[in-house]
Parts: structure tokens; C-alpha cells; sequence
């Protein structure tokens, strides 16, 4: 094994040394063995460093205390920041390996791919809590769907969380430390906005885990979250952005959702100036009877009314 490993596997902890031993044996059990492990801990105290300092691990393992406690998406960062492999495996603590060749999968796939700078694939979503287990595949036309547009990504996170994907070290963005609910899904639309090569794995290589904790257990219908997310998401992409329907209709579902009334309403969340189309678009979700909006085919009709009445009028 060379000094610089192929690959770091990158783990931003956060106190839960069960799920995190349950990771950290299933990287223990790879039968691909280049790599080194990076924990950066996040914890307010040391249980995660004394749960370290006794595992008995056989690879590399390089402990790192976050002093001060950084928080979702930047521990996830400041892992990719000290890693030294020529590519990043971020795994959150709660997520592991499907299989002993999970990692080895990956490997082959960038080894046949030389061009490619990020790999995702299928994945187990299980749901202890709810007693629910699914496979998360991407098939053929999913993944034509999603080269037509990076705004295709708002319609459905067609990569998983970040555990389900390695990136090339190389790869110069990280996760935009504004977000805590759309993070991941916003940083694959910045790299398919900027042609970052994607390729994908038709094989099961993760289990993703979700647990009461997870940020985005308390984010998702947060309304403060999603108001102030999405407009700096939109500040991001642009007016533009919306010309695809699909990014139309998901600020369409978010202001219907959230029954926002007018610009003043979004205010108290996000200080920026909300875009006219923005503006345009609420207007006409007002001249609807909430009632209708309620209904799923009426409020599509009434999205791509807006959006048609919109685009002839040049709004955007």
C-alpha cells in the first residue's frame, strides 16, 4: 500500500458510537484495503475519541476533534479537507457498507472510468423506526431524465445522501455550509451545472440508516429552513433555472405547502429581495381557492398555467 491512499473514507461523527461501530466494522470487513479512515468529530464531549482510542481497527484510522463543534454540512467538509486520497468517501455515521465489496465495486468502476469524477449507486434505505426497508435504484431513464437538466435533481435525489457517492479529491467544491436540509441535492446540481463527469454503479454498496436525530428529521418541514434555504438555493441557480419546469414546480409545491401569501410573508426567514417571477408566481397561487391547491392535479394545472402565462409574458 502506497503512502497516499486511493481512497479516505471520511466520517463526521456526532456522538452515536453503536451506529459508528456498525460502520466502522463494515469498512473493517472491505475486501478492498487501500484506504485510510478520518473521523472528525463534532461530539460535545468524548465519547466518540474513547470509543476510538479502544476500537481494534487493522487500517488507518486518524482521529480529529472539531474545537468548536462545526455542525451539518461543515464536519463534512473539514473531514474532505484533511483527507489524502486521491478520492473521497464521505459515510456518515449512521450509514456502512452493504456488502464486503462495496468498496472494491467503486474501485473497479473509477479503474474502467478514468474520465469520470464521481460515482454513485443503488442503496438500502431502511427505516427502523417506521419498520421499512426499500432498495433505491436509478435506472436508464432516470438517469437520462437527469442528464437532460442538473435541475432535474428537484424533482427526486437521484444519487442518495453523500455516503452513497465517492468524489475525486480534485473535484473543487464542497458542501455550501448555508444548507442543512437541501445540502446535498444543491451541491450536485453545482456539479452538474459545471459538467462534473457522473457515472453510475448498478449494484447495492450502501445501507443508509435514518435515525430521530438527523437534521433532516427537524429541517423538512421546517418553514423557516425551507424559505431561507430555497431563496439562497435560488440565488444560486437563478432565474433562469426556472425556465425547466421541474425547477418551476418546486418552488410552485414549496409556496403552496408553506401557504405563502406574499413576499412580506417570506421576510422574517430571508432578507434578500425576492425575484420578480418569484413574486409572480405567489400572485397566481392567490387567485386560486386554496381548496383547489390542495388537490394534486388541479395545483399541476394550475403550475403550468402560471408557468406558461409567465414565459409568453418574458417574466423569465
Amino acid at each position: 500500500m502506497s503512502n497516499k491512499p486511493l481512497i479516505s473514507i471520511c466520517i463526521p461523527a456526532y456522538k452515536r458510537i453503536t451506529d459508528l461501530k456498525i460502520l466502522l466494522d463494515s469498512i473493517g470487513n472491505q475486501t478492498f484495503t487501500d484506504y485510510e479512515v478520518i473521523i472528525t468529530d463534532d461530539s460535545p464531549d468524548d465519547t466518540v475519541k474513547n470509543f476510538c482510542d479502544t476500537y481494534p481497527h487493522t487500517f488507518k484510522l486518524v482521529y480529529y476533534k472539531n474545537t468548536p463543534q462545526l455542525g451539518t454540512p461543515e464536519n463534512w467538509n473539514e473531514g474532505i479537507r484533511k483527507a489524502s486520497g486521491t478520492w473521497v468517501k464521505l459515510m456518515h455515521d449512521d450509514d456502512y457498507f452493504a456488502a464486503k465489496d462495496s468498496l472494491a465495486l467503486f474501485v473497479s468502476a473509477i479503474e474502467s472510468n478514468p474520465q469520470v469524477q464521481v460515482f454513485y449507486g443503488a442503496f438500502i434505505f431502511e427505516d427502523t423506526a417506521n419498520n421499512t426497508r426499500k432498495i433505491i435504484t436509478c435506472n436508464w431513464f432516470d438517469r437520462f431524465f437527469l442528464s437532460l437538466s442538473p435541475y432535474h435533481m428537484l424533482r427526486r435525489n437521484y444519487f442518495g445522501n453523500p455516503s452513497c457517492i465517492v468524489v475525486k479529491k480534485d473535484v473543487p467544491f464542497l458542501y455550501d455550509n448555508r444548507f442543512k436540509y437541501i445540502v446535498d441535492f444543491a451541491y450536485y446540481i453545482e456539479l452538474l451545472q459545471n459538467k462534473i463527469k457522473c457515472r453510475y454503479i448498478n449494484e447495492v454498496l450502501i445501507h443508509v440508516g435514518i435515525n430521530e436525530g438527523q437534521v433532516t428529521n427537524y429541517t423538512y418541514k421546517n418553514k423557516a429552513v425551507q424559505m431561507y434555504e430555497n431563496h439562497v438555493l435560488f440565488e444560486k441557480i437563478g432565474a433562469g433555472a426556472l425556465r425547466n419546469v421541474i425547477a418551476f414546480d418546486y418552488y410552485w409545491r414549496t409556496y403552496r405547502n408553506f401557504e405563502i401569501k406574499s413576499a412580506k410573508d417570506i421576510e422574517p426567514f430571508y432578507q434578500g429581495e425576492v425575484a420578480a417571477v418569484l413574486q409572480h408566481m405567489i400572485a397566481f397561487q392567490q387567485q386560486v381557492s386554496p381548496g383547489l391547491m390542495k388537490k394534486g392535479l388541479f395545483s399541476k394545472i394550475a403550475m403550468l398555467t402560471c408557468y406558461c402565462l409567465l414565459r409568453m409574458k418574458g417574466v423569465f
